[in-house]
């Protein structure tokens, strides 16, 4: 289920493994960048999901990590 190459690597450097149905790649880097940026807490979107998207277990995981962070900051 999971294509060997991972995503954003070059780019943006997220690194979720890519896969046939997984959440939609531009929607989850907007919103990982906005979040960076953000001063508040933005709850995640419901992300679509699309063929050859991000793993979604990753993604979740990691956003948790990110609203986690920024909880304990505050």
């Amino acid at each position: 289920m999971l294509f060997s190459r991972k995503a954003g690597s070059s780019e943006r450097g997220l690194g979720f493994d890519l896969v046939r149905r997984g959440y939609d790649r531009a929607q989850v880097d907007a919103y990982v960048e906005g979040l960076s940026q953000a001063g508040a807490t933005v709850p995640p979107p419901a992300f679509d999901v699309a063929r050859r998207g991000y793993d979604r277990q990753q993604v979740d995981a990691h956003v948790a990590e990110l609203l986690a962070g920024r909880g304990s900051g505050a």
